[in-house]
């Protein structure tokens, strides 16, 4: 008595434009939450997605790619989708099963409206959504400006920001990301470990 029952893993499908960095996303949650010891990397071919031998070849996505792992005593199941426009069917499939979609995208203004049908495919369905804006460290602009002035004009949800990344320049004069704020908690966590700030 008293003793949780396991449930079945929860699913979250990775979704996105083609080189929006997906995969890399995968090996970090994959790292970050113990599932793996080192990070793979898509340069050197060795990450837990894209496996396949044509997967390789290509350098990208071909199939929908699994991998579980677990957070705070729940199991929780990711379905990396290829980006590439000739693959839709195969990321729409997998999103019709999933709990939730992360959308990762990267912060271009000029490529906002290519995401466009996957809101529609998303909203149509009523399948949850959140959107993960990658690549930070080499924006040119804000994260605000991105979601206010391209991403909200492709979805028809009201898009929310719930962190935003804190920028240190360099002594080269080069910008980088060193952490972040959760608007939620109102912290600011460092990059390296997530420690309080």
């Amino acid at each position: 008595m008293g003793q949780r029952e396991p449930s079945a893993p929860r699913c979250a499908a990775l979704v996105g434009p083609y080189l929006s960095g997906k995969t890399t996303l995968l090996e970090s949650l994959l790292f970050a939450t113990g599932a793996v010891s080192r990070k793979g990397s898509m340069k050197e071919g060795n990450t837990v997605g894209d496996s396949a031998p044509e997967a390789r070849a290509r350098k990208m996505s071909v199939e929908v790619n699994a991998a579980a792992t677990e957070y705070l005593g729940e199991k929780w199941m990711f379905l990396d989708c290829p980006g590439s426009i000739e693959l839709t069917q195969e990321a729409q499939n997998a999103l019709v099963v999933a709990d939730v979609a992360v959308i990762v995208c990267e912060p271009e203004v000029s490529k906002a409206l290519t995401l466009a049908p996957l809101f529609k495919f998303l909203d149509d369905r009523q399948i949850p959504h959140m959107l993960f804006i990658n690549k930070m460290d080499t924006a040119a602009h804000r994260v605000r400006d991105v979601l206010a002035a391209a991403l909200q004009s492709v979805s028809a949800r009201k898009l929310v920001l719930r962190q935003v990344p804190i920028r240190k320049t360099e002594k080269s004069g080069a910008e980088t990301v060193s952490g972040f704020v959760d608007l939620i908690s109102e912290r600011a966590y460092n990059a390296p470990g997530n420690d309080p700030i």
